[in-house]
């Protein structure tokens, strides 16, 4: 795709006699498109135990090219595309990365997790990314360290349109930028849009903003920078929020975790945003093939590394070790049998039909005891392990399977749950209703 890349000063004849200005060949005559979203967060596809699971860069795939035989679409991401924890997630930025190259990404705003991979790191993203990492605010030695701001050369209704793109993040994540990258200085973002000011609203006919910041500090700039007609923004939860529009810019968020995607249609002379819709991103959108190759990629990289192994391991509260579930059966014979009812009893089959049993992401909840030294390591090493078993809930049990007398087990409740069934992945979890599917006599009251 074409896009024209500006730096601070730098005219737009001379970025043409040098060869960055490719415009975009003008397709058949359809509307102007804006596609955004923000925050990944890892989210390649959903998690959870819910039904219907929402989400995923697979189901986005097949959207957009639905979308793209409606609109010409300009597609934006609104930075963390990991939260930048450890090595499985540089492989989720690399991976992600890929993803939006197949999906024809213009442009990545750079958020507070995103630099957290560290500068370097992401200098090598950028040159794999066929679109363009955007930081206006982001500086070295006085020098933007990405891009400040792309123009891309799109069509409406078959006439070209020139559409700028600026990428800025909130100034409070400064100490966050500066602890990973102690070279870097993170301008005031008002400051930065107050320098670029004079060539955003002379380069584009129609002028965006992802900003990675709340909709408060959105608003501000929105009303300090009247010039933009729409401001994308960040940290507003795991849903879109309702569309705000101060003077003629449009405040719009998608939610967070690849769950929903957002649209803004551009009508109108002048050119604006007429209307804001959201997609969630069901069940009914069915996984793009090629982005699921992608994931494919992902998953082999995560096990070819032996992520598995890697997990950090530590002794468990009361020194005892795990047992296995069958260890109970000949004393617990009735509940053991309720067990291998229920869904824990096959969680992670679950995990091996995904192809996602060697990602420790997932394998932590499917198992028994994965970060604890006693715990699962593996299919080969520990299979007595595997699912989430009678020591998920009641803690580790050889000592009580040797001296059961003296080493009485602890009873289930709210608390054994709410490791795994977290509010992003079981949305809705509630103990009194989920305990009536796998009651069983050892916990039931006396």
């Amino acid at each position: 795709m074409g896009r024209l890349v500006m730096w601070f000063g730098l005219p737009l004849l001379v970025l043409v006699s040098l060869g960055f200005y490719r415009p975009e060949p003008i397709s058949k005559a359809l509307p102007l498109g804006i596609v955004f979203g923000s925050e990944i967060n890892g989210y390649i596809t959903p998690c959870g135990c819910s039904k219907p699971m929402v989400g995923g860069i697979p189901r986005r795939g097949s959207l957009l090219k639905q979308l793209a035989q409606e609109y010409q679409l300009v597609r934006l991401e609104n930075g963390d595309l990991t939260k930048a924890q450890n090595r499985q997630d540089e492989l989720k930025a690399e991976t992600l990365i890929e993803m939006l190259n197949q999906m024809g990404y213009d442009a990545l705003n750079l958020g507070q997790y995103d630099y957290q991979l560290g500068l370097d790191y992401l200098q090598s993203l950028q040159s794999q990314f066929k679109g363009t990492l955007l930081s206006a605010n982001v500086q070295e030695n006085g020098n933007p360290v990405f891009t400040p701001f792309t123009v891309l050369e799109k069509s409406h209704l078959g006439r070209a349109v020139r559409v700028l793109v600026v990428g800025l993040i909130s100034d409070k994540y400064a100490d966050s930028v500066r602890q990973r990258n102690p070279q870097l200085q993170v301008v005031p973002h008002l400051s930065a849009l107050d320098t670029l000011r004079s060539q955003i609203e002379t380069q584009g006919d129609l002028r965006l903003l992802l900003f990675y910041g709340t909709a408060q500090e959105a608003e501000a700039i929105a009303q300090a920078h009247p010039y933009f007609h729409m401001i994308v923004y960040a940290k507003g939860g795991d849903g879109p929020l309702p569309t705000r529009t101060v003077g003629n810019t449009r405040l719009v968020f998608a939610g967070n975790d690849a769950k929903f995607v957002g649209l803004a249609k551009i009508e109108g002379e002048p050119l604006g945003v007429a209307q804001v819709d959201y997609t969630r991103l069901t069940e009914d959108f069915k996984d793009d093939p090629t982005i699921m190759q992608v994931k494919l990629g992902y998953l082999a990289r995560v096990e070819a590394e032996d992520l598995l192994g890697m997990v950090p391991r530590r002794p468990t509260l009361t020194g005892d070790q795990f047992a296995g579930s069958r260890t109970c059966m000949p004393c617990h014979s009735e509940d053991y049998r309720i067990w291998q009812r229920t869904a824990h009893a096959k969680a992670m089959q679950t995990l091996i039909d995904e192809k996602h049993d060697k990602d420790p992401e997932c394998v932590v909840c499917h198992v028994v005891g994965l970060e604890f030294e006693s715990g699962f390591q593996n299919m080969q090493k520990t299979p007595n392990l595997k699912d989430v078993g009678c020591e998920s809930c009641h803690g580790p049990a050889k000592r009580h399977v040797l001296d059961p007398q003296n080493n009485r087990l602890g009873k289930a409740g709210p608390q054994s749950c709410m490791g795994c069934h977290v509010p992003a992945h079981s949305p809705g979890f509630d103990f009194e209703t989920y305990w009536k599917k796998i009651e069983h006599g050892f916990d039931k009251p006396k």
